[in-house]
């Protein structure tokens, strides 16, 4: 099948939307391509929203995914303020919050996902979320030194942003409903040995412990939790997971479980509509896997211009779950899964010092690295599991 000729319309107009618009381009897509953004800006990184950017190390520019002369030279035709509401896919239109239509030969969603509110904070004028730099400019501005901030959810962007308050002086203290930071994804083990690094940076914790009861008038002053704990807060921010923005599909006859549902190829079970980033749900036999990192995204966005143009990825898709994030100067990697009760292979460092990089295992096999700090140990012990190998664990 050759390149098709008609035009492609992403709904988006983030990581997911550019990247897409560009791979299509390497490919040599000759039609139209239309951007369609619900933001006033190109699209721009959004993981320096919570380290670089908030601190003020880093502006739009610094953090633009593509130029307006890039955007250009590509001939994309950006339309910026221009949210989506509506699709009519047996008349191949998109509709616009403004009422009118956009037709499309191919649509690709990437409408991304924002973050989830808590009801009992909503009303406070003093409570942030973080997704776009609207946000993470009100949020910088609150983080004046001194100022007594509370973060409700230990995941990576609330362990990003408390590192980042804490280094602008701020007195942080983290919220969260399991036993430790990141156990859903790292186990509680190195759940515990993060909670105790972000400790010696002077961050405090409140796990097993949820919001009882928030008091104040227009602005959050004390909110009591469920362990029986009483704190008084300047800034509250929430941080505990996102939903995808697919509304705008319902009723358009596409399947939606946890986001638009895709192969792994980005096909939906209408082969003119595609989908790639944070608004997805990847089907891959009976399960449902949301992509929720920044490389599976760009990943993602390069399979489905390959399926737009008619060169699938052949073979195997390699699922790694690889991720990184940057907190307190030293950046955390990891790849794989964790088992449950992994046995713990430390190849460098140990579980009380600031760097290390440690294999999670089976009785059998590594299944997962993680590294903290350690890039070039991450390197070295991480490249067979991002290939999809089966590596064999070391002898007890």
């Amino acid at each position: 099948m050759g390149i098709p000729t008609d035009n492609v319309v992403i709904a988006g107009g983030g990581l997911a939307a550019i990247r897409t618009a560009q791979a299509l381009r390497d490919l040599k897509y000759p039609g139209r391509i239309t951007l369609l953004s619900d933001e006033a800006c190109l699209p721009y990184d959004r993981p320096p929203l919570s380290k670089a950017y908030l601190q003020g190390k880093a502006d739009e520019e610094k953090i633009r995914l593509a130029s307006p002369d890039r955007v250009t030279e590509l001939d994309i035709e950006a339309r910026l303020n221009k949210p989506v509401a509506g699709v009519d896919v047996n008349e191949r239109q998109v509709r616009l919050a403004d009422g009118t239509r956009v037709d499309y030969g191919r649509l690709v969603v990437a409408t991304g996902a924002r973050p989830i509110m808590l009801e009992q904070l909503k009303p406070f004028r003093n409570v942030h979320v973080l997704r776009s730099m609207t946000d993470a400019d009100a949020l910088r501005a609150a983080l004046v030194p001194g100022r007594r901030v509370l973060i409700v959810g230990a995941g990576f962007i609330g362990l990003e942003i408390a590192a980042t308050a804490t280094g602008l002086g701020c007195r942080v203290t983290l919220i969260e409903a399991a036993r430790t930071p990141l156990a859903a994804i790292l186990g509680t083990q190195l759940g515990g040995c993060i909670q105790r690094w972000h400790e010696r940076k002077g961050v405090e914790f409140r796990c097993d412990a949820r919001l009882a009861r928030v008091i104040g008038d227009s602005s959050v002053e004390t909110l009591e939790l469920t362990d029986g704990t009483s704190l008084q807060v300047d800034v509250v921010v929430v941080g505990i997971g996102q939903t995808p923005n697919v509304e705008w599909l319902a009723g358009s006859g596409l399947e939606l479980n946890r986001g638009l549902v895709c192969d792994p190829l980005g096909r939906t079970a209408d082969p003119l509509v595609f989908g790639v980033g944070d608004a997805v749900c990847c089907r891959v036999g009976s399960e449902y896997r949301p992509t929720r990192h920044w490389t599976a995204t760009t990943e993602q966005a390069r399979r489905v211009a390959g399926t737009i143009c008619g060169q699938p990825e052949a073979g195997p898709i390699v699922e790694d779950n690889y991720f990184w994030s940057d907190q307190h100067g030293s950046r955390l990697q990891f790849v794989g899964c964790v088992p449950p009760e992994p046995r713990l292979v430390w190849v460098s460092g140990s579980p009380s010092e600031d760097r290390f990089a440690v294999l999670c295992c089976t009785a059998e096999y590594v299944t997962a690295v993680f590294s903290l700090g350690s890039v070039r140990d991450f390197l070295a012990h991480s490249m067979p599991l991002r290939r999809g190998e089966r590596v064999a664990a070391p002898v007890p």
